[in-house]
């Protein structure tokens, strides 16, 4: 079987953190996973813009935006990508990506695909992110660890509604609010598992978590 799981917020919010925390979590119990996110797919795109027409280099080897629909083209896609997804194994697809109206990304996916999902929304102070992300270009130690500029924050993270993601989800989505978890991601990792592995183990089987016991 295949359980997805959304993981959504802010650049710096520690989306990728969380997921590897997911990850080691899970494989302790038995379950395999892959992991999506849409970094990817925007930095091929701006590899492959050589007249700068979409985007601009960025300090520290990052890039910028500059055609702010680029972010749609790429996720679509990563929606493309996971609803292509086909296997047999016992797996957790991890999807991971950051927008401001997520009202509007969740439409790149089926309904019937989001229906089944999981959202796990990591709701962070937009200056302890920025702060985040200095602290990771300065000491990298993932090939996570890419910088996001102040000039994107306000060009396009200057909105976000994903506070509402569990309204958007049943209003426009009709998924069922159990799916939908929001947590503070302002403090550590270790404080905020305290809320992602009861999560965790409400999604994955029980029989499987019996193994941890």
């Amino acid at each position: 079987m295949v359980v997805k799981l959304f993981i959504l917020g802010l650049p710096g919010s520690g989306k990728s953190s969380v997921a590897r925390y997911i990850r080691t979590y899970i494989g302790d119990i038995g379950w395999e996973s892959d992991h999506f996110n849409d970094y990817g797919i925007l930095q091929r795109m701006y590899r492959g813009d050589i007249e700068d027409k979409q985007f601009k280099p960025a300090a520290h080897g990052g890039f910028d935006v500059l055609d702010l629909s680029v972010f749609d083209k790429a996720l679509e896609t990563l929606a493309d990508e996971v609803q292509k997804y086909n296997t047999q194994e016992q797996k957790m697809l991890l999807i991971e990506f950051s927008r401001n109206d997520y009202r509007s990304a969740f439409r790149y996916f089926n309904q019937d695909f989001l229906q089944d999902a999981y959202f796990l929304y990591l709701n962070t102070d937009i200056d302890i992110c920025k702060e985040r992300i200095r602290e990771r270009i300065i000491n990298p130690s993932t090939e996570d660890d890419y910088f996001v500029s102040d000039y994107i924050f306000n060009a396009y993270y200057h909105q976000d509604d994903g506070r509402c993601i569990s309204d958007i989800l049943a209003s426009d989505f009709k998924v069922e609010d159990r799916r939908v978890k929001i947590i503070n991601n302002s403090c550590s990792l270790r404080e905020a598992s305290e809320e992602i592995t009861p999560f965790i183990d409400h999604i994955a089987p029980s029989y499987q978590l019996a193994r941890r016991y």
